[in-house]
């Protein structure tokens, strides 16, 4: 990825409008937020705006969205962030902006912004938004460095996925010395509510085993009498990390607005990201999703997740 062309695009606007996908993950705040704190550190005459219609609920760690007028857009560079698609961004108002710019990680990212910076062996698009600050000898301050790292902290599970690299590290390495509190930042981003915590323990409970898969489906009464929303519900997928001898998970979950299910994919080792593109879904090759299947179509889901090899 070409760092200092990056930058040289975003030098050359006053104004700066940056979005996230929906339904954002820390990575997708993460780089989100970080680039904000970045660009207002390096270039304090500029206009900086965040926007983002869906919100994680963590106003400890987060900040609110500015969500500018649509008359700042359309004089605004947009920056399109951790978004593999249009119709994954969080408000299509970005098409409206002077020019669009994307930076991204995702397998066979969409050609949806006039620019296109897209690295998919990144572990993440915090990792990218963090490189763009190094390579340019950018001043990184503790909040633009605590955001950051939060975003690749979570997108690559501690650390411990494939795509990490030295690079990973290095970064790590430079974020870490710029004073963030590393215990502090992984309590707002890990700590459960006692709520989410007994929704957790009884989702796990309910958890299905097929061979080297295992998954759960959160009914739209479970979800009700569990008192969670679709983006709480979404987070769950990882209670079924780290079970001896299953290598491939899924964790099924209803959405009212849709009346189906929306799904999210993992694996250890085998790719799976074809099986999410079969049903209009995509993402990486050991993680992804699948915006919305029937009830009936969980089992092909299944069948396909038994049938993925290395």
């Amino acid at each position: 990825m070409n760092f200092i062309y990056l930058k040289e695009i975003i030098e050359e606007y006053n104004s700066i409008v940056i979005y996230r996908h929906i339904r954002p993950d820390y990575d997708a705040y993460g780089a989100q937020l970080g680039l904000k704190h970045l660009l207002l550190e390096n270039y304090p005459n500029k206009n900086v705006f965040t926007y983002g219609l869906e919100n994680m609920d963590n106003p400890e760690f987060l900040e609110d969205m500015d969500n500018p007028s649509l008359d700042i857009i359309k004089n605004s560079l947009t920056i399109i962030l951790d978004t593999s698609t249009h119709d994954r961004a969080d408000d299509q108002s970005y098409i409206y902006g002077l020019k669009s710019l994307k930076i991204d990680h995702h397998l066979e990212s969409e050609g949806n912004a006039d620019y296109m910076f897209i690295d998919e062996s990144a572990s993440s698009t915090s990792e990218l938004v963090a490189l763009l600050a190094i390579k340019n000898n950018w001043v990184i301050n503790k909040k633009a460095a605590s955001y950051l790292y939060a975003g690749m902290n979570t997108d690559t599970r501690g650390f411990t996925i494939k795509s990490v690299s030295s690079t990973t590290f290095k970064v790590l390495s430079i974020l870490i010395e710029k004073g963030i509190d590393l215990v502090e930042i992984n309590r707002y981003i890990n700590d459960l509510s006692r709520q989410k915590f007994e929704a957790k323990h009884y989702l796990a409970s309910t958890a299905i085993f097929k061979e080297d898969v295992a998954y759960i489906i959160l009914s739209k009464e479970i979800k009700e009498k569990l008192g969670l929303s679709t983006h709480e519900a979404k987070d769950f997928v990882y209670v079924l990390d780290s079970i001896k001898g299953i290598n491939k998970y899924a964790f099924f979950f209803y959405e009212d607005e849709r009346e189906g299910f929306s799904v999210s994919l993992r694996s250890h080792k085998a790719p799976i990201v074809e099986i999410a593109k079969k049903f209009g879904g995509g993402g990486h090759k050991l993680a992804c999703g699948i915006p919305e299947i029937s009830a009936e179509q969980i089992d092909d889901v299944i069948d396909l997740l038994i049938k993925a090899k290395e």
